[in-house]
């Protein structure tokens, strides 16, 4: 059977996935990302050269530890890392799934711009601490859609984000963040394999980049998830593992061809 690669978000850790995991038919392997939980900060502090050190990473881990074959899935940042996975080791996987994934910002003004932005959370990360950046990430726009969630899930989000080490996380935030990570629109078009992207219905913004991106990739469905934003993983699980399991099992079924 085809196991699920699962890569979390900014602030998440293996955990994140642990109700999505329950639901899975088949195999998964949630990996940790750099200065998050157990693993190393980033030893690249800024710059596309970061971002793709631990996209190597990452795929070291995956050869060592996951035997094939595999589909990688990755939430937010992790399906920015997940993406360049597919692009920078497209062997390791039979197909894709990103969740609310940005292909990246073209424009090094832009870019500069969202480095000084990643930069003023990973200082308030490292000056206030886990809890003051646990209240403005998520007071974020972005994450308005779970204020009507039920307090145990967001007790086990906060939980796991307090979880982290600040100087790591801080780190993290400056070595991953969408500033540091390289434009990869213009590789979508040389990814062979399938690639699904989902994202929440009240994710306006990242329904317009799953369906840009969608445009550009060879073979690319895109999947809405009706009254979720941007953490699917979180809001939807049992939605999620269903649009999972059916990949996965698309996905054992071609191979058996």
């Amino acid at each position: 059977m085809t196991t699920a690669v699962l890569i979390h978000g900014f602030s998440g850790g293996p955990a994140s996935w642990r109700r999505v995991e329950a639901l899975l038919g088949a195999p998964s392997h949630a990996l940790a990302v750099c200065g998050h939980g157990g693993e190393n900060p980033p030893a690249i502090s800024t710059g596309s050269a970061a971002f793709e050190a631990e996209v190597d990473r990452l795929a070291a881990a995956v050869e060592a530890e996951v035997p094939a074959p595999r589909l990688v899935v990755g939430y937010s940042l992790g399906g920015r890392l997940a993406l360049g996975l597919l692009v920078r080791h497209p062997d390791l996987f039979l197909g894709g799934v990103l969740i609310g994934a940005n292909p990246g910002i073209a424009g090094e003004d832009v870019r500069a711009i969202r480095r000084r932005d990643d930069d003023r959370w990973a200082r308030l990360i490292e000056e206030e601490g886990l809890a003051a950046f646990d209240s403005g990430w998520s007071a974020l726009p972005l994450f308005a859609s779970q204020h009507d969630l039920d307090a145990g899930r967001l007790a086990e989000q906060r939980r796991t984000r307090l979880s982290h080490d600040p100087a790591a996380l801080g780190a993290a935030m400056r070595a991953l963040g969408l500033g540091a990570m390289p434009d990869y629109r213009p590789f979508l078009s040389s990814i062979s394999c399938p690639v699904e992207l989902i994202v929440g219905s009240e994710d306006s913004k990242f329904v317009g980049l799953a369906r840009q991106m969608a445009g550009r990739l060879p073979v690319a469905t895109v999947r809405i998830v009706d009254g979720a934003g941007h953490n699917v993983p979180l809001e939807a699980p049992a939605e999620l593992a269903r649009l999972l399991n059916a990949t996965l099992g698309k996905v054992d079924r071609d191979r058996r061809r």
